[in-house]
């Protein structure tokens, strides 16, 4: 019999129906599978599944490949798929998403064969649908169990609201629906584990540590760091030195629950130690060989606050599980500890590794898998507001505002408005709540530093540097193609600089100089990866030489760029013009000067002309 509170049974509802909702209009369950880490994941499964090639994986790429043309090749890639020194191949991704993907493969096989509409190759349109489905059905299953741990401690109603918060107010949404990657299957499994010793606590039993031990395995599994969850089931409920000692000797009395948690455990990694025995001839090695981690400089403030994908910029919901964390001896004792001894040692862990942005995600995606225990937290912080009405109407108005954020931002991630894991202060501010790119958010995305809104107050001072590559001597001229006059830069390689001491006597501190050139890309040299393309810097370096301030952008990416996409590489075989203003800082002074410089790492051919640099300054209304 269902003893689920209604209202509990009515946000559940609501996750699952609208979790179904946001995957279809999303619409990215037919392309995910063929990109990114997702892929990386899903091709254990089909390697071992449809072409046995493990270790080698020719047939499985092919088939990819066959299935999707544009889908990159991964053993090109100096981090995908690598020879061990046992000259087998290895996917250094570890085994526990393929094996919580595996049921849902398998089903989608048992649909191919039983119909000659699908090729049953891992890569058509039933395993695309049913794998991509496989984290929303653990996702809601784990706002189930969740559901039941938090009832323990918290109404009805603030349990609603929290499990309606993680739904949608994070980016729990996201990984949802646009992406399949390990964190809403650790999400799931940390809702599982806690159920479960909760349960084994209530009543201990041998079977339930053997569970526990398959679970925190399963978890070790999926991403190796996450081994700390062992934590849980260990100090559930310790709250002190004296139940420390307690629990200490509930263990010591009771060997067997860690002996049987342990061989749990072991059983449950025990494929992954399998696979690197048979690729490389050792139970354990690195396989992120040249992705290491600095301990000592953990990147946790950046990693929660940066533009760059921080967590709490773009998850700031989840703030409120942070102060939370301060009322929740109140509402669960014991759990503090647990709670905030694994946090912050999952954000030590996880912010130490050398790529702290996590691409991709809209918000840093190793959180996803706290919330579980960050809902508690977040359950205490909403408690008390909830009793009070005007408290519970402003908490409800700002959660509805957070929930609009989380969603808005999905969308605009979608539509590549805003890129969360490149992003800076400048393009967050220049992209909030806006339906489209615009010229502004584009400049902002390259430069870092936001545009002037209207450049009718703007008055201009002269011109400060022109080149137009007139003089017959100057070196990479180029008479091919000329924008204006008689002669261009062909772009050359490595760095050019094309001005190294422009003079600003005249210019005071806040003024603006306008930055400008003409580009021209010929359709053999464009480079779809607008990143590899040429880059002009602009540079404010003070009497000394030292640099004082640096500003990029990468000119061909604006040529014939009306929509002003942050992903387009530029249309070929016409002129266009790049411009950025670039401000002059407070403690400007009038010896400093300003240095202009190319710089052409992939050696694109690239014809510019018309350099020209220009100061204006604000003039009152």
């Amino acid at each position: 019999m269902d003893t689920t509170p209604p209202i509990i049974r009515r946000a559940l509802l609501a996750i699952a129906l609208l979790f179904l909702a946001g995957y279809v209009l999303i619409d990215r369950w037919d392309e995910a599978l063929y990109y990114g880490d997702s892929n990386s994941y899903y091709l254990h499964v089909v390697s071992f599944w449809v072409n046995q090639d493990v270790g080698d994986y020719d047939a499985t790429i092919g088939s990819l490949q066959a299935a999707n043309p544009g889908s990159p090749d991964p053993r090109e890639d100096e981090f995908g798929i690598r020879l061990t020194e046992r000259g087998r191949r290895y996917i250094k991704y570890t085994l526990g998403v393929p094996v919580m993907e595996t049921p849902f493969f398998l089903l989608a096989h048992a649909w191919a064969k039983a119909t000659d509409a699908y090729t049953a190759d891992g890569w058509s349109k039933p395993y695309l649908l049913a794998v991509s489905l496989s984290t929303i059905v653990y996702l809601i299953a784990g706002f189930f169990l969740l559901s039941r741990v938090l009832q323990r401690y918290f109404s009805s109603r603030v349990t609603a609201v929290v499990l309606l918060t993680l739904a949608f107010a994070t980016n729990v949404f996201y990984h949802a629906t646009y992406v399949t990657m390990a964190h809403g299957f650790l999400f799931f499994n940390y809702c599982l584990l806690l159920w479960l010793t909760e349960r084994f606590y209530d009543r201990p039993g041998r079977a339930k540590a053997f569970g526990i031990g398959l679970i925190v395995g399963l978890i070790a599994l999926t991403r190796v760091p996450e081994v700390i969850s062992l934590l849980i089931p260990l100090l559930w409920g310790v709250n002190s030195a004296t139940t420390l000692g307690e629990r200490w000797q509930f263990f010591l009395r009771r060997p067997a629950y860690l002996l049987l948690a342990g061989l749990g455990l072991g059983l449950a990694f025990s494929p992954q130690l399998g696979y690197w025995y048979y690729v490389s001839g050792q139970l354990y090695f690195n396989p992120y060989e040249g992705e290491g981690f600095n301990f000592l400089q953990p990147m946790i403030y950046k990693g929660w606050f940066d533009f760059s994908n921080g967590w709490l910029i773009y998850t700031p919901v989840m703030l409120f599980s942070l102060i939370g964390l301060f009322r929740l001896r109140r509402h669960a004792p014991g759990k503090l500890l647990p709670i905030a001894l694994l946090v912050g040692l999952h954000a030590y862990i996880h912010y130490s590794y050398y790529a702290w942005t996590y691409f991709p995600g809209l918000g840093s995606r190793p959180m996803v898998e706290t919330y579980p225990l960050l809902a508690f937290g977040l359950g205490a912080c909403f408690a008390p507001l909830l009793r009070h009405r005007w408290a519970a109407a402003g908490l409800g108005l700002g959660l509805l505002f957070f929930t609009w954020l989380n969603l808005f931002q999905t969308w605009q991630m979608k539509k590549g408005i805003i890129w969360s894991e490149r992003g800076n202060a400048a393009f967050y501010l220049e992209t909030f709540g806006t339906l489209q790119p615009t010229w502004h958010s584009m400049v902002a995305f390259d430069t870092k530093e936001r545009q002037p809104r209207d450049t009718t107050t703007l008055q201009a001072a002269g011109l400060l540097f022109r080149e137009g590559f007139e003089s017959a001597g100057l070196p990479h001229r180029s008479t091919e193609q000329v924008f204006q006059g008689q002669g261009a830069l062909l772009s050359p390689d490595g760095d050019y600089t094309l001005s190294d001491q422009i003079d600003l006597d005249a210019a005071q501190p806040g003024d603006w100089l306008r930055i400008s050139l003409r580009a021209y890309m010929p359709a053999a040299d464009r480079i779809w990866n607008r990143d590899l393309g040429i880059i002009l810097f602009a540079e404010l370096r003070n009497a000394d030489g030292r640099r004082k301030k640096r500003r990029l952008m990468r000119p061909t990416s604006y040529i014939g760029n009306s929509g002003y996409s942050i992903w387009q590489a530029g249309t070929p075989d016409q002129w266009g013009e790049a411009a950025f203003f670039f401000r002059l800082p407070r403690g400007f002074k009038p010896a400093w000067q300003l240095r202009l410089y190319l710089r052409n790492p992939a050696r694109q051919q690239v014809y510019l002309d018309e350099v020209r640099v220009e100061r204006y300054y604000f003039t009152p209304e």
